[in-house]
């Protein structure tokens, strides 16, 4: 089994290779890119740049792992931000998510045949990025149902189902279909909608709990 690279300790080197890579699989496409060229732009030899990454594919694995890491980051930044009600975050978990996916997708092919190259030869990295950004949507219902927002009874289920319903604002596909603003207006009609589901729940709970302390 091939190990999982390490991510938090990246030398100067291997940072300058995943640039140089990220540079031409954006700009020429994975595809047409080649390990010679990326050790080219990095005036190294190509055989110094296999001692780093025995591949082009697990180079550009390491890019969308720092990128998962990147988005994780900004989303955890809502989930923690202690001036946000838990529905003010549950809508902007899934407005910023859009909007970065848009920023990195939309008019540019070539990163949708990057992301489909890995989709297709390592599926496991797609799973991955969505059980981090699940886990910090879990926790954003967790302090919902513990505040009365939302009525959860299994968080984790429940952030895949949501996750399931975001998921064509998030998708490469979507991003040829029409502009920022359209997408963000029918992306906010489905998180009220999902709103308006928890609200409900949550009244029916509650109701529930005050007619056991009758």
């Amino acid at each position: 089994m091939r190990p999982e690279m390490p991510i938090d300790n990246l030398d100067d080197t291997a940072k300058q290779i995943l640039d140089a890579a990220s540079r031409r699989f954006l700009h020429y496409g994975y595809g047409k890119t080649t390990m010679s060229e990326i050790a080219q732009d990095c005036n190294m030899s190509t055989g110094n740049l296999y001692r780093y990454f025995p591949s082009k594919l697990d180079i550009a694995e390491m890019f969308v792992r720092m990128l998962r890491r990147e988005q994780v980051a900004q989303l955890r930044a809502v989930a923690d931000d202690p001036d946000l009600s838990s529905a003010e975050k549950l809508r902007s978990f899934f407005r910023r998510k859009f909007q970065l996916a848009y920023e990195r997708f939309h008019d540019k092919p070539k990163a949708y045949e990057l992301s489909s190259e890995l989709l297709t030869s390592r599926p496991k990295i797609a799973i991955e990025w969505e059980n981090a950004e699940g886990r910090v949507l879990a926790d954003i219902l967790i302090a919902g149902d513990a505040d009365g927002s939302f009525a959860v009874d299994s968080p984790l289920e429940t952030a895949k189902i949501l996750q399931d319903a975001g998921y064509r604002f998030t998708s490469p596909v979507v991003f040829h279909e029409g502009e920022f603003d359209a997408l963000a207006a029918e992306l906010d009609g489905v998180i009220e909608l999902i709103l308006d589901g928890f609200a409900w729940r949550a009244a029916k709970q509650s109701a529930l709990e005050k007619r056991k302390h009758a």
